[in-house]
Protein backbone atom coordinates (compact mmCIF):
# COMPACT_ATOMS: atom_id res chain seq x y z
CA UNK A 1 0.00 0.00 0.00
CA UNK A 2 1.82 3.16 -0.90
CA UNK A 3 0.63 6.33 1.02
CA UNK A 4 2.44 9.65 -0.03
CA UNK A 5 3.30 11.93 2.57
CA UNK A 6 2.70 15.92 1.14
CA UNK A 7 6.18 16.64 1.58
CA UNK A 8 6.44 13.25 -0.67
CA UNK A 9 4.01 13.86 -3.28
CA UNK A 10 5.36 17.53 -3.77
CA UNK A 11 8.74 16.26 -4.82
CA UNK A 12 7.62 15.22 -8.35
CA UNK A 13 10.11 15.97 -10.91
CA UNK A 14 9.79 17.13 -14.30
CA UNK A 15 11.24 16.27 -17.61
CA UNK A 16 10.33 18.98 -20.37
CA UNK A 17 12.46 16.83 -23.13
CA UNK A 18 10.65 14.79 -25.86
CA UNK A 19 11.10 11.53 -25.25
CA UNK A 20 9.17 10.20 -28.36
CA UNK A 21 8.75 10.38 -32.00
CA UNK A 22 5.47 11.53 -33.41
CA UNK A 23 4.67 9.62 -36.99
CA UNK A 24 1.13 11.41 -38.47
CA UNK A 25 -0.63 8.14 -39.86
CA UNK A 26 -4.03 9.47 -41.43
CA UNK A 27 -5.78 12.79 -41.00
CA UNK A 28 -9.93 13.13 -41.85
CA UNK A 29 -11.57 16.85 -42.50
CA UNK A 30 -14.79 17.44 -40.99
CA UNK A 31 -16.73 16.56 -43.91
CA UNK A 32 -16.02 13.28 -43.47
CA UNK A 33 -16.72 13.20 -39.33
CA UNK A 34 -14.66 13.73 -36.05
CA UNK A 35 -12.98 11.10 -34.55
CA UNK A 36 -15.01 10.33 -31.09
CA UNK A 37 -13.17 8.17 -29.28
CA UNK A 38 -9.51 6.67 -28.09
CA UNK A 39 -7.79 3.79 -30.42
CA UNK A 40 -7.77 0.39 -29.73
CA UNK A 41 -5.05 -1.74 -31.50
CA UNK A 42 -5.93 -5.49 -32.20
CA UNK A 43 -2.55 -7.26 -33.59
CA UNK A 44 -1.12 -4.51 -36.01
CA UNK A 45 -4.43 -2.97 -36.86
CA UNK A 46 -5.82 0.20 -35.36
CA UNK A 47 -9.59 0.80 -34.91
CA UNK A 48 -11.58 3.24 -34.26
CA UNK A 49 -15.30 5.32 -34.77
CA UNK A 50 -15.87 8.39 -36.20
CA UNK A 51 -18.80 10.36 -35.25
CA UNK A 52 -21.18 13.15 -37.11
CA UNK A 53 -22.85 14.97 -34.39
CA UNK A 54 -25.04 17.11 -36.85
CA UNK A 55 -26.93 14.34 -38.41
CA UNK A 56 -26.24 11.72 -35.61
CA UNK A 57 -24.56 9.33 -37.94
CA UNK A 58 -21.10 7.89 -38.09
CA UNK A 59 -18.72 5.18 -38.67
CA UNK A 60 -16.08 2.33 -37.44
CA UNK A 61 -12.53 2.84 -39.02
CA UNK A 62 -9.66 0.11 -39.22
CA UNK A 63 -5.71 1.22 -40.21
CA UNK A 64 -3.79 -1.34 -41.26
CA UNK A 65 0.15 -0.47 -41.59
CA UNK A 66 1.85 -1.04 -44.89
CA UNK A 67 3.82 -4.48 -45.34
CA UNK A 68 6.48 -1.79 -47.75
CA UNK A 69 6.49 1.88 -47.84
CA UNK A 70 4.78 4.48 -45.36
CA UNK A 71 1.19 4.34 -46.41
CA UNK A 72 -1.55 2.84 -44.09
CA UNK A 73 -4.91 0.99 -45.48
CA UNK A 74 -7.93 2.96 -44.27
CA UNK A 75 -11.14 1.15 -44.39
CA UNK A 76 -14.92 1.84 -43.41
CA UNK A 77 -15.81 -1.76 -41.92
CA UNK A 78 -19.47 -0.30 -40.82
CA UNK A 79 -21.53 2.68 -40.65
CA UNK A 80 -24.21 3.93 -38.54
CA UNK A 81 -26.95 5.34 -40.46
CA UNK A 82 -29.19 6.49 -37.36
CA UNK A 83 -32.43 5.25 -36.71
CA UNK A 84 -32.42 1.38 -35.58
CA UNK A 85 -28.97 0.83 -36.49
CA UNK A 86 -28.03 3.22 -34.46
CA UNK A 87 -26.25 6.83 -34.65
CA UNK A 88 -23.52 8.74 -33.36
CA UNK A 89 -20.67 6.14 -31.81
CA UNK A 90 -18.72 7.71 -29.40
CA UNK A 91 -16.24 6.66 -26.31
CA UNK A 92 -14.15 3.96 -29.15
CA UNK A 93 -13.86 0.06 -28.82
CA UNK A 94 -12.73 -2.45 -26.72
CA UNK A 95 -11.50 -5.70 -27.97
CA UNK A 96 -12.35 -9.44 -26.62
CA UNK A 97 -9.87 -12.49 -27.53
CA UNK A 98 -11.11 -13.02 -30.57
CA UNK A 99 -10.28 -10.04 -32.23
CA UNK A 100 -14.12 -9.08 -32.09
CA UNK A 101 -14.77 -5.82 -31.21
CA UNK A 102 -17.92 -3.61 -29.05
CA UNK A 103 -19.04 -0.32 -29.19
CA UNK A 104 -21.86 2.20 -28.18
CA UNK A 105 -23.95 4.34 -30.49
CA UNK A 106 -24.69 7.64 -28.45
CA UNK A 107 -28.07 7.89 -30.33
CA UNK A 108 -30.29 5.94 -32.54
CA UNK A 109 -32.06 2.92 -31.34
CA UNK A 110 -35.06 3.01 -29.67
CA UNK A 111 -36.96 6.47 -30.33
CA UNK A 112 -39.03 6.62 -27.16
CA UNK A 113 -40.33 10.57 -26.68
CA UNK A 114 -37.96 11.58 -24.41
CA UNK A 115 -35.15 10.01 -26.36
CA UNK A 116 -36.11 12.13 -29.91
CA UNK A 117 -36.08 15.40 -27.40
CA UNK A 118 -32.18 14.93 -26.97
CA UNK A 119 -31.51 15.48 -30.17
CA UNK A 120 -30.20 12.23 -31.08
CA UNK A 121 -32.82 10.30 -32.73
CA UNK A 122 -33.21 7.84 -30.03
CA UNK A 123 -31.87 6.30 -26.82
CA UNK A 124 -28.53 4.62 -28.08
CA UNK A 125 -27.48 0.92 -28.69
CA UNK A 126 -24.91 -1.28 -27.87
CA UNK A 127 -22.95 -3.26 -30.49
CA UNK A 128 -20.78 -5.90 -31.61
CA UNK A 129 -18.61 -6.22 -34.76
CA UNK A 130 -17.78 -10.05 -35.41
CA UNK A 131 -14.51 -10.29 -36.88
CA UNK A 132 -14.32 -12.38 -40.71
CA UNK A 133 -13.35 -15.92 -40.67
CA UNK A 134 -12.48 -14.91 -44.01
CA UNK A 135 -12.92 -11.96 -46.64
CA UNK A 136 -12.69 -8.90 -44.84
CA UNK A 137 -17.02 -8.00 -44.11
CA UNK A 138 -17.35 -7.73 -40.35
CA UNK A 139 -21.40 -8.17 -39.24
CA UNK A 140 -22.78 -5.85 -37.06
CA UNK A 141 -25.35 -6.68 -34.29
CA UNK A 142 -26.61 -4.97 -31.81
CA UNK A 143 -26.99 -6.42 -28.07
CA UNK A 144 -28.68 -4.14 -26.73
CA UNK A 145 -31.27 -0.86 -27.34
CA UNK A 146 -31.79 1.23 -24.35
CA UNK A 147 -35.31 2.56 -24.08
CA UNK A 148 -35.01 5.57 -22.58
CA UNK A 149 -36.76 4.23 -19.34
CA UNK A 150 -34.61 3.49 -15.76
CA UNK A 151 -32.30 1.40 -18.26
CA UNK A 152 -30.68 4.32 -19.38
CA UNK A 153 -30.21 7.02 -21.88
CA UNK A 154 -26.98 7.58 -24.41
CA UNK A 155 -24.24 5.01 -23.98
CA UNK A 156 -20.93 6.68 -23.72
CA UNK A 157 -18.88 3.97 -24.93
CA UNK A 158 -15.58 3.04 -23.29
CA UNK A 159 -16.71 -0.37 -22.89
CA UNK A 160 -14.90 -2.80 -20.97
CA UNK A 161 -15.28 -6.56 -21.42
CA UNK A 162 -14.52 -9.17 -18.60
CA UNK A 163 -12.22 -12.50 -19.46
CA UNK A 164 -15.57 -14.29 -19.55
CA UNK A 165 -17.20 -11.76 -22.31
CA UNK A 166 -19.10 -9.73 -20.26
CA UNK A 167 -19.52 -6.12 -21.07
CA UNK A 168 -19.97 -3.46 -18.43
CA UNK A 169 -20.46 0.05 -19.34
CA UNK A 170 -22.36 3.84 -18.35
CA UNK A 171 -24.82 5.99 -19.61
CA UNK A 172 -25.18 9.27 -19.46
CA UNK A 173 -28.52 9.82 -19.15
CA UNK A 174 -31.65 7.82 -17.82
CA UNK A 175 -31.78 5.81 -14.51
CA UNK A 176 -33.33 8.60 -12.02
CA UNK A 177 -36.62 10.41 -13.11
CA UNK A 178 -36.14 13.55 -15.12
CA UNK A 179 -36.02 17.08 -13.25
CA UNK A 180 -35.55 20.73 -14.35
CA UNK A 181 -31.90 19.83 -12.84
CA UNK A 182 -31.36 16.31 -14.44
CA UNK A 183 -33.77 17.21 -17.97
CA UNK A 184 -33.06 13.25 -19.24
CA UNK A 185 -32.16 11.65 -16.17
CA UNK A 186 -28.59 11.57 -14.07
CA UNK A 187 -27.00 8.35 -16.18
CA UNK A 188 -26.97 4.27 -15.15
CA UNK A 189 -23.89 1.66 -14.59
CA UNK A 190 -24.74 -1.53 -16.62
CA UNK A 191 -23.69 -5.14 -17.83
CA UNK A 192 -24.19 -7.35 -20.62
CA UNK A 193 -23.88 -11.11 -20.58
CA UNK A 194 -23.32 -13.18 -23.59
CA UNK A 195 -25.89 -15.52 -24.16
CA UNK A 196 -24.80 -19.42 -22.61
CA UNK A 197 -26.88 -20.59 -26.41
CA UNK A 198 -28.35 -18.57 -29.16
CA UNK A 199 -27.90 -15.01 -29.85
CA UNK A 200 -29.95 -12.84 -27.17
CA UNK A 201 -27.49 -11.03 -24.57
CA UNK A 202 -29.15 -10.07 -21.14
CA UNK A 203 -29.19 -6.68 -19.76
CA UNK A 204 -29.05 -5.96 -16.53
CA UNK A 205 -28.87 -2.21 -14.79
CA UNK A 206 -26.31 -2.42 -12.00
CA UNK A 207 -27.09 0.91 -10.55
CA UNK A 208 -29.54 4.09 -11.42
CA UNK A 209 -27.47 7.69 -9.87
CA UNK A 210 -29.93 10.03 -8.10
CA UNK A 211 -27.50 13.00 -8.81
CA UNK A 212 -26.85 16.31 -6.44
CA UNK A 213 -25.09 15.60 -3.17
CA UNK A 214 -26.31 12.06 -3.35
CA UNK A 215 -23.81 10.24 -5.46
CA UNK A 216 -23.04 12.34 -8.48
CA UNK A 217 -24.27 12.24 -12.07
CA UNK A 218 -23.29 11.57 -15.30
CA UNK A 219 -21.27 8.93 -15.16
CA UNK A 220 -18.31 9.14 -18.10
CA UNK A 221 -14.95 7.66 -19.04
CA UNK A 222 -13.85 3.35 -18.75
CA UNK A 223 -15.04 1.60 -15.41
CA UNK A 224 -12.76 -0.54 -13.77
CA UNK A 225 -13.46 -3.89 -12.60
CA UNK A 226 -11.31 -6.05 -9.73
CA UNK A 227 -10.74 -9.70 -9.21
CA UNK A 228 -13.71 -9.73 -6.68
CA UNK A 229 -16.05 -8.18 -9.36
CA UNK A 230 -16.06 -4.75 -8.02
CA UNK A 231 -17.13 -1.77 -10.36
CA UNK A 232 -14.88 1.23 -10.46
CA UNK A 233 -15.96 4.65 -11.69
CA UNK A 234 -16.10 8.46 -12.02
CA UNK A 235 -19.34 10.81 -12.18
CA UNK A 236 -18.60 14.17 -14.66
CA UNK A 237 -21.24 16.23 -12.14
CA UNK A 238 -22.71 16.02 -8.64
CA UNK A 239 -21.33 15.34 -5.23
CA UNK A 240 -21.50 17.85 -1.98
CA UNK A 241 -19.37 20.78 -3.28
CA UNK A 242 -20.66 23.60 -5.34
CA UNK A 243 -17.98 24.33 -7.67
CA UNK A 244 -18.81 27.99 -7.63
CA UNK A 245 -15.54 28.46 -10.49
CA UNK A 246 -17.62 26.01 -12.95
CA UNK A 247 -19.79 27.65 -15.32
CA UNK A 248 -22.36 25.19 -17.33
CA UNK A 249 -23.00 22.60 -15.19
CA UNK A 250 -26.29 21.29 -14.39
CA UNK A 251 -26.13 21.42 -10.62
CA UNK A 252 -22.71 23.06 -10.29
CA UNK A 253 -21.40 19.27 -8.20
CA UNK A 254 -17.52 18.78 -8.89
CA UNK A 255 -17.97 15.17 -9.53
CA UNK A 256 -16.81 12.08 -7.59
CA UNK A 257 -15.43 8.30 -7.61
CA UNK A 258 -17.36 5.82 -6.78
CA UNK A 259 -17.25 2.02 -6.32
CA UNK A 260 -20.20 -0.66 -6.87
CA UNK A 261 -19.56 -3.73 -4.66
CA UNK A 262 -20.46 -7.63 -5.17
CA UNK A 263 -22.15 -9.24 -2.97
CA UNK A 264 -24.05 -12.41 -4.85
CA UNK A 265 -25.59 -10.87 -7.32
CA UNK A 266 -26.19 -7.50 -6.56
CA UNK A 267 -24.36 -4.31 -6.27
CA UNK A 268 -23.85 -1.47 -3.60
CA UNK A 269 -22.63 2.00 -4.39
CA UNK A 270 -20.59 3.78 -2.41
CA UNK A 271 -18.72 7.33 -3.07
CA UNK A 272 -14.75 6.75 -2.76
CA UNK A 273 -14.23 10.49 -3.08
CA UNK A 274 -16.16 13.98 -3.57
CA UNK A 275 -13.74 16.50 -5.48
CA UNK A 276 -14.32 19.88 -3.94
CA UNK A 277 -12.32 21.91 -7.14
CA UNK A 278 -9.51 24.18 -7.21
CA UNK A 279 -6.63 21.95 -5.37
CA UNK A 280 -9.10 19.20 -5.11
CA UNK A 281 -10.23 18.99 -8.84
CA UNK A 282 -13.07 19.03 -10.79
CA UNK A 283 -14.49 17.13 -12.81
CA UNK A 284 -13.21 13.81 -13.06
CA UNK A 285 -14.20 13.20 -16.84
CA UNK A 286 -11.19 10.43 -17.72
CA UNK A 287 -13.00 7.32 -15.88
CA UNK A 288 -9.99 5.50 -13.91
CA UNK A 289 -7.80 2.42 -14.12
CA UNK A 290 -6.63 0.17 -11.49
CA UNK A 291 -3.65 -1.55 -10.05
CA UNK A 292 -2.37 -4.34 -8.96
CA UNK A 293 -2.98 -3.30 -5.20
CA UNK A 294 -6.41 -2.25 -5.78
CA UNK A 295 -5.44 1.83 -5.94
CA UNK A 296 -6.97 3.63 -8.63
CA UNK A 297 -6.01 6.43 -10.91
CA UNK A 298 -7.25 9.39 -13.23
CA UNK A 299 -7.71 12.37 -14.18
CA UNK A 300 -9.34 16.00 -13.46
CA UNK A 301 -10.34 17.92 -16.23
CA UNK A 302 -10.26 21.07 -14.26
CA UNK A 303 -8.77 22.02 -10.79
CA UNK A 304 -5.28 21.55 -9.50
CA UNK A 305 -2.98 24.59 -9.08
CA UNK A 306 -4.13 27.33 -11.03
CA UNK A 307 -0.99 29.13 -13.11
CA UNK A 308 -3.30 31.81 -14.74
CA UNK A 309 -2.65 30.59 -18.32
CA UNK A 310 -5.70 27.82 -17.91
CA UNK A 311 -8.07 30.54 -16.94
CA UNK A 312 -8.37 31.45 -20.71
CA UNK A 313 -10.02 28.96 -21.58
CA UNK A 314 -12.57 29.55 -18.66
CA UNK A 315 -11.29 26.69 -16.54
CA UNK A 316 -10.93 26.56 -12.31
CA UNK A 317 -7.30 25.04 -13.25
CA UNK A 318 -4.95 22.57 -15.52
CA UNK A 319 -6.27 19.78 -14.43
CA UNK A 320 -4.35 16.90 -12.38
CA UNK A 321 -3.46 13.47 -12.12
CA UNK A 322 -4.60 11.28 -8.75
CA UNK A 323 -4.48 8.63 -6.56
CA UNK A 324 -7.14 6.87 -4.87
CA UNK A 325 -5.28 4.80 -2.35
CA UNK A 326 -7.15 1.96 -0.91
CA UNK A 327 -7.27 1.62 2.98
CA UNK A 328 -5.85 -1.38 4.82
CA UNK A 329 -9.03 -1.50 6.33
CA UNK A 330 -11.64 0.43 7.28
CA UNK A 331 -13.42 2.24 3.83
CA UNK A 332 -11.97 5.59 3.93
CA UNK A 333 -9.88 5.84 0.92
CA UNK A 334 -6.99 8.73 0.41
CA UNK A 335 -6.46 10.94 -2.09
CA UNK A 336 -3.25 12.21 -3.47
CA UNK A 337 -2.46 14.43 -6.23
CA UNK A 338 0.20 13.10 -8.28
CA UNK A 339 0.58 16.12 -10.46
CA UNK A 340 -1.12 19.42 -10.98
CA UNK A 341 -0.32 20.20 -14.58
CA UNK A 342 0.88 24.16 -15.10
CA UNK A 343 0.10 24.60 -18.73
CA UNK A 344 3.09 24.70 -19.71
CA UNK A 345 3.81 21.22 -19.39
CA UNK A 346 -0.09 20.25 -20.32
CA UNK A 347 -3.76 21.20 -19.49
CA UNK A 348 -7.03 19.25 -19.13
CA UNK A 349 -5.95 15.60 -19.14
CA UNK A 350 -8.22 12.83 -20.41
CA UNK A 351 -7.97 8.87 -19.54
CA UNK A 352 -5.16 7.81 -18.18
CA UNK A 353 -3.02 4.54 -19.60
CA UNK A 354 -1.59 2.20 -17.16
CA UNK A 355 1.84 -0.55 -18.20
CA UNK A 356 2.88 -3.30 -16.32
CA UNK A 357 5.64 -1.41 -14.21
CA UNK A 358 2.95 1.07 -12.84
CA UNK A 359 3.71 3.93 -15.33
CA UNK A 360 0.71 6.24 -16.25
CA UNK A 361 0.41 7.60 -19.75
CA UNK A 362 -2.27 10.61 -20.77
CA UNK A 363 -2.72 13.55 -23.22
CA UNK A 364 -3.43 16.56 -22.38
CA UNK A 365 -6.25 18.95 -24.84
CA UNK A 366 -3.93 22.15 -24.70
CA UNK A 367 -0.22 23.28 -23.04
CA UNK A 368 1.47 26.47 -23.49
CA UNK A 369 4.85 25.67 -24.33
CA UNK A 370 4.55 24.95 -28.06
CA UNK A 371 2.09 26.83 -29.54
CA UNK A 372 3.34 29.33 -32.07
CA UNK A 373 1.33 26.78 -34.75
CA UNK A 374 -1.98 27.20 -33.15
CA UNK A 375 -3.04 30.50 -32.56
CA UNK A 376 -4.11 30.50 -29.68
CA UNK A 377 -1.79 31.17 -26.32
CA UNK A 378 -3.42 27.67 -24.76
CA UNK A 379 -3.99 25.41 -27.15
CA UNK A 380 -1.36 22.79 -28.76
CA UNK A 381 -1.66 19.86 -26.22
CA UNK A 382 0.73 17.36 -25.10
CA UNK A 383 1.40 13.64 -24.41
CA UNK A 384 2.78 12.74 -20.66
CA UNK A 385 4.31 10.14 -18.92
CA UNK A 386 4.54 9.32 -14.81
CA UNK A 387 6.76 6.91 -13.37
CA UNK A 388 6.94 6.12 -9.68
CA UNK A 389 10.43 5.38 -7.89
CA UNK A 390 12.04 5.75 -4.37
CA UNK A 391 8.72 7.51 -3.44
CA UNK A 392 8.75 10.13 -6.29
CA UNK A 393 6.91 10.84 -8.83
CA UNK A 394 8.36 12.10 -12.07
CA UNK A 395 6.55 13.61 -15.22
CA UNK A 396 7.76 13.33 -18.65
CA UNK A 397 6.83 14.90 -21.60
CA UNK A 398 6.84 12.82 -24.17
CA UNK A 399 5.95 14.76 -26.57
CA UNK A 400 4.38 18.50 -27.33
CA UNK A 401 2.72 19.24 -30.17
CA UNK A 402 3.52 22.48 -32.39
CA UNK A 403 0.47 22.60 -34.94
CA UNK A 404 1.96 21.72 -37.38
CA UNK A 405 -0.27 20.19 -40.32
CA UNK A 406 -3.35 20.61 -38.03
CA UNK A 407 -2.21 17.85 -35.59
CA UNK A 408 -2.69 19.86 -32.04
CA UNK A 409 -5.43 18.86 -29.77
CA UNK A 410 -4.61 15.67 -28.21
CA UNK A 411 -7.91 13.90 -26.82
CA UNK A 412 -9.59 10.47 -25.79
CA UNK A 413 -6.49 9.26 -24.67
CA UNK A 414 -3.76 6.86 -26.00
CA UNK A 415 -3.92 2.71 -26.82
CA UNK A 416 -0.43 0.20 -26.84
CA UNK A 417 0.11 -2.21 -29.33
CA UNK A 418 1.84 -5.09 -28.76
CA UNK A 419 5.65 -3.81 -28.99
CA UNK A 420 4.75 -0.65 -26.65
CA UNK A 421 4.14 1.71 -29.33
CA UNK A 422 1.23 4.29 -28.34
CA UNK A 423 -0.98 5.43 -30.72
CA UNK A 424 -3.80 8.74 -30.27
CA UNK A 425 -5.98 11.05 -31.57
CA UNK A 426 -5.88 15.12 -32.38
CA UNK A 427 -8.76 16.83 -32.84
CA UNK A 428 -7.88 20.50 -34.20
CA UNK A 429 -10.07 23.08 -35.97
CA UNK A 430 -11.77 20.52 -38.86
CA UNK A 431 -8.77 17.86 -38.51
CA UNK A 432 -8.66 14.56 -36.63
CA UNK A 433 -5.49 13.00 -37.24
CA UNK A 434 -4.03 9.10 -35.97
CA UNK A 435 -0.68 9.58 -34.83
CA UNK A 436 1.81 7.09 -33.32
CA UNK A 437 4.61 8.13 -30.82
CA UNK A 438 7.63 5.57 -30.65
CA UNK A 439 11.05 6.15 -29.07
CA UNK A 440 13.75 3.90 -27.13
CA UNK A 441 12.57 2.63 -23.41
CA UNK A 442 10.27 5.17 -22.65
CA UNK A 443 7.25 2.45 -22.90
CA UNK A 444 6.33 -1.17 -21.45
CA UNK A 445 3.96 -3.49 -22.97
CA UNK A 446 0.38 -2.78 -21.26
CA UNK A 447 -1.07 -5.17 -19.07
Amino acid sequence: MRILSLAVAAALSASSAQAATLTSITSWNGSTGYVEGRPVVVGSTVYGVMGYPSSATGSVYALTPPTSGTTWTKTTITSFSGGSAGGYPVGGLVADSSGNLYGAAFGGGSSSTICKNTGFGGCGLIYKLTKPTSGSTWTKTTLYSFTGGTDGIGPQGNLIVSSTGVLYGVTEWGGCTPTLTYGYGCGTVFKLTPPAAGSTWTYARLYSFKGGTADGAYPAGPLALDSAGNLYGATVFGGTVKCTTLSGTPDGGCGTVFKLSLSGTSYTESVLHFFTDLTDGSVPSGGVVLDSSGNLYGTTLQGGTDTGLCLNFGYSGCGQVFELVKPASGTTWTKQTIVNFKGTDGAAPSALLRDTAGGLYGVNAYNTSADTGCGLSYYCGSAFKLTYASGVWTETMLYSFTGASSIADPEFGMAFNSSGMLYGVTEYNVTSTLFSLGGTGFVRRHR
